[in-house]
């Protein structure tokens, strides 16, 4: 095996690791937050809110690509669009509450609302994957991606995948009690919740159940030629 040849193997696990991170840090911290919030305490997404939290499932999209199919830019490019449709609404929810006594939306981590850490969650996307652009040697090795590699990392890019899908689907289910087939309410009402502890069981379930279907999904998908 060539030199070149061992550089882009480096280059090419070591940009699946940052992908990976990149996932488990947007579905564990970002979405699992927001998840515990709607269904362990109740507290409904008005619709800027669903306007991010869509955009931070688009934003996911790219790592996925990335780790099935292959390191592309057009990979990454998905994600800054989708982070950018998300900062637009995040920078919009911020100028709705910036005027001085303005109590601003919903609970503040560390003093500062969700849609500010959305916003600073998207502008940090953004910035990563342009930096992820200007490093060229994992598309120059030409990565097929994990889909036809069978073992750990495969079994851990599929539970990843399995986890976006399934907070897609909750997400889009509980739109349908909220907003009806019309608009959603700019303030909606808190529903009764699972409770803190409940909320959380919820998150690590889900992460749970996608870890499982990744598995059985490794298992029985077949080996694929590589070119």
């Amino acid at each position: 095996m060539s030199t070149q040849t061992v550089k882009d193997d480096r280059s090419v696990q070591l940009s699946r690791f940052l992908n990976m991170a990149a996932l488990v840090a947007l579905l564990a911290v970002v979405l699992g937050g927001s998840l515990h919030l709607q269904f362990g305490l109740g507290e409904q997404p008005c619709p800027l809110c669903l306007v991010q939290r869509s955009a931070m499932i688009g934003l996911a999209v790219g790592p996925v690509m990335n780790l099935l199919l292959g390191i592309r830019p057009m990979h990454y490019a998905i994600s800054i669009l989708a982070a950018v449709v998300g900062s637009a609404g995040s920078i919009r929810q911020i100028l709705l509450h910036i005027l001085p006594g303005d109590p601003g939306y919903g609970p503040t981590v560390l003093g500062m609302h969700l849609y500010t850490w959305a916003f600073i969650t998207f502008a940090i996307a953004i910035a990563g994957c342009a930096l992820l652009l200007m490093w060229d040697r994992p598309f120059a090795a030409k990565d097929q991606g994990l889909l036809g590699e069978p073992g750990v990392l495969r079994l851990v890019a599929l539970a990843l995948t399995t986890w976006v899908l399934l907070d897609l689907l909750i997400i889009g289910i509980w739109v349908l009690p909220e907003c009806g087939l019309g608009m959603c309410p700019d303030d909606p009402l808190n529903t009764p919740s699972l409770g803190s502890v409940g909320g959380w069981i919820l998150v690590f379930g889900i992460a749970a159940v996608s870890f499982i279907i990744g598995a059985v999904l490794n298992r029985r998908l077949p080996a694929l030629p590589r070119s």
